[in-house]
């Protein structure tokens, strides 16, 4: 039997490109990370009280191919509280908690939406679906808010 196990570590990736996106030293107490589809995002944005989404938030586009973020860092340096997550996978942002789209939940003192990709949504409401739209602004307003 050897003396050490054979380990083996995932590493976490450099969040980089993601904080040269940002301006890490805002101060916003939300984090959206969006996958496309910035018109539509920014009208859920504005309903929701971000009438100037780029100044009043941390919006980052982030898509599968820019590879892996290290999400709860990526926080804890911005200082954030609530994350909103569209069309993204939480294990391909280092998260590992069991999600409910539109259902809001709070880890580790952060608040989490996690949402359809905003195409999905988007999409939906031009056919005439209004569900994903209705349930994406029914969680926005538990705890998501702008406020004032």
């Amino acid at each position: 039997m050897p003396t050490f196990p054979n380990l083996h570590l995932i590493g976490l990736p450099d969040n980089a490109a993601a904080l040269a996106a940002l301006d890490a030293s805002a101060g916003h107490e939300l984090l959206v990370l969006y996958d496309g589809n910035l018109d539509f995002l920014a009208r859920v944005l504005n309903a929701a009280g971000y009438d100037s989404p780029a100044e009043q938030l941390h919006l980052l586009e982030w898509t599968e191919e820019k590879g892996g973020l290290d999400l709860s860092a990526l926080i804890r340096q911005l200082g954030v509280s609530k994350v909103i997550l569209f069309g993204q996978r939480l294990p391909d942002l280092g998260l590992h908690f069991l999600e409910y789209p539109y259902a809001p939940v709070e880890v580790a003192g952060c608040r989490y939406l996690v949402a359809q990709s905003v195409d999905v949504i988007a999409q939906a409401k031009a056919n005439g679906n209004n569900k994903p739209a209705g349930a994406l602004w029914g969680s926005i307003k538990d705890g998501f808010l702008r406020e004032a």
